[in-house]
């Protein structure tokens, strides 16, 4: 069982700066008689402005410090956000309805998860390989910013964002699409990315046919029904490592799915309907990692006419 995005379920080191005020003086000013009153009230009159400029900068920051920490002070505010819930970059949303391969969508591509509330942190997923949560949404007046916080300490305003439906936002430059994957168990600790399942959700989820008739169902909780002995998939969505020039999933033959054990890795491609799912072929084994680093499409095992095109 899982539940949908969105849904509530190291701090770096920090400078300071100041003036030394160990600094060796100058021993003309105690040696050399005033003789210039003028040239003194000139240096005077420069000290008092510079005094003025110091505390004016010094307030000047306080204030901004101030505005800051109302900002993102999560501890304190529990406000509902309106637009929470996973939002997908569209360069990767159309791509993967176009071209349905994972693969060539990742590049480039950004995930958020906004939380239902402020006082919970917003994930940012870059190019479905790395996510953060060090980020806050802020209300500011009539409109929502993403900030970045380390423990309220470092605060940098990061995005600013601009609804434009509601099912689609402008966060910075980028245009994202609301997506409702649903959210299950890490098993592979590999973090959100295994954690949502987007691939599930936007591109395999429906009902195929096998040549001889048969029913398969791929569900977007990950589970499988009608595929021989087989009760889970995974579809990867990062290819950022050895071993992943073709698009790929995982079919789990364990019915409890404890910890994804009795994993099958496939090939797989979607000819326009039809889901073709082969064995690799390993051409490069790397020995020190004890990986296959380069694979390519092996032997077609099975394949599927999909019915509902996931429409």
């Amino acid at each position: 069982m899982g539940f949908r995005c969105g849904q509530q379920s190291s701090q770096p080191a920090t400078t300071a700066s100041g003036f030394d005020r160990k600094a060796p003086r100058n021993p003309q000013l105690h040696i050399v008689p005033n003789i210039n009153g003028y040239y003194m009230k000139k240096q005077t009159l420069f000290g008092f402005l510079m005094v003025g400029l110091l505390v004016s900068i010094f307030s000047i920051s306080r204030q901004h410090n101030r505005i800051i920490t109302n900002l993102v002070d999560l501890e304190s505010v529990d406000t509902i956000i309106p637009i929470h819930g996973c939002w997908v970059s569209e360069d990767y949303y159309i791509s993967l309805k176009e071209h349905k391969s994972p693969k060539k969508a990742q590049n480039n591509s950004l995930l958020f998860v906004i939380p239902e509330s402020i006082s919970e942190k917003t994930t940012i997923m870059y190019d479905f390989h790395d996510a953060f949560d060090s980020y806050a949404i802020v209300k500011n007046l009539n409109d929502y910013e993403i900030w970045e916080n380390f423990n309220n300490h470092n605060t940098r305003l990061e995005y600013t964002i601009k609804v434009i439906s509601s099912t689609k936002l402008k966060i910075g430059e980028t245009i994202l699409i609301k997506i409702d994957p649903i959210k299950v168990k890490d098993f592979f600790h590999n973090g959100l990315k295994n954690e949502l399942l987007v691939q599930e959700e936007l591109l395999f989820k429906g009902i195929y046919i096998t040549p001889d008739g048969k029913k398969v169902e791929f569900k977007n909780n990950g589970q499988i029904e009608g595929l021989e002995g087989y009760f889970y998939y995974k579809p990867e969505s990062d290819y950022y490592d050895q071993g992943m020039q073709v698009d790929q999933l995982i079919l789990v033959k364990s019915e409890k799915n404890i910890e994804w054990k009795d994993l099958e890795y496939y090939g797989f491609k979607f000819n326009y309907d039809t889901l073709e799912l082969y064995k690799l072929n390993c051409l490069e084994f790397d020995s020190t990692s004890k990986y296959c680093g380069v694979v390519e499409l092996g032997k077609l095992e099975y394949k599927l006419w999909k019915t509902n095109n996931n429409r």
